[in-house]
């Protein structure tokens, strides 16, 4: 499987701290075609990324998950320094009530040269949706319980199939082969005459789910999305010492997951 990279930016609640900055995700799922992602963007996330080392310029997207202003007041900022630094692809920002992305960018004047994208994540409901698609993950997003619309987000990693070169060797196939090739792109093969099927020789290796959750209350919709989650990252002001809500937990910490 890909590495994916999680870095923690920020820790605090509603206000700054002068140890903690504002909820900033930075993710990198690093495979051929390399993708960064913020989820959340509070005050001051620019200098964050920059302290731990990270580029801006690479970022392709960002993920709201609501418009109190810790997680969204370092957008304006980012924008300007994209634009200082010269980059002119696009940025998608993806958020429940899009056209206050539009307003949040709007304060400044600003000569950046790239398209600002806003895309709109359905906040009602409890329907899991699927945002963004690839051939290796999922981003999706459900509706969560806030005093604002608010999403969650999961990024969700798919199964790997992968020859498994004992199963190989079991039905007699050499260990290097042209039929190899046969196998993955048509998932079949013929070879001394007998028929092998790919699922034959292959193993399978479950892909990952990490959720990020914004300041919501416990609900049944960030239950379900957490669900066999790798990683949980929840958003917490207020700790709470009731059992029935033990099985979400609060995780805030830097972590690569292999």
């Amino acid at each position: 499987m890909s590495k994916i990279e999680i870095n923690i930016l920020g820790t605090t609640a509603g206000a700054p701290t002068k140890e903690r900055a504002h909820a900033t995700i930075h993710l990198v799922y690093d495979d051929a075609n390399r993708f960064c992602c913020l989820f959340d963007c509070g005050e001051n996330a620019q200098r964050q990324l920059m302290l731990a080392g990270l580029s801006i310029m690479k970022l392709n997207d960002i993920f709201i998950t609501h418009w109190h202003g810790d997680h969204c007041l370092g957008l304006g900022g980012l924008k300007d320094t994209l634009a200082f630094e010269g980059r002119e692809h696009p940025i998608t920002i993806f958020s429940p009530e899009p056209r206050r992305a539009k307003k949040s960018l709007g304060f400044t004047h600003s000569a950046h040269k790239f398209k600002v994208i806003s895309r709109r994540v359905p906040a009602k409901g409890k329907k899991i949706k699927t945002l963004l698609k690839n051939k290796r993950f999922d981003i999706v997003s459900i509706p969560v319980e806030h005093g604002v619309p608010a999403v969650a987000y999961a990024l969700m990693e798919k199964d790997k199939s992968f020859i498994d070169k004992e199963k190989a060797r079991k039905v007699g196939l050499p260990e290097e082969h042209e039929v190899y090739r046969e196998l993955k792109e048509r998932g079949k093969a013929i070879h001394n005459g007998k028929e092998i099927f790919f699922d034959d020789i292959a193993s399978t290796e479950k892909g990952k789910k990490i959720v990020y959750s914004g300041d919501t209350e416990i609900c049944d919709s960030i239950k379900e999305l957490a669900k066999c989650a790798d990683l949980l990252i929840q958003d917490c002001t207020y700790f709470t010492e009731n059992p029935g809500e033990k099985n979400i937990s609060t995780l805030l910490c830097r972590r690569r997951l292999n």
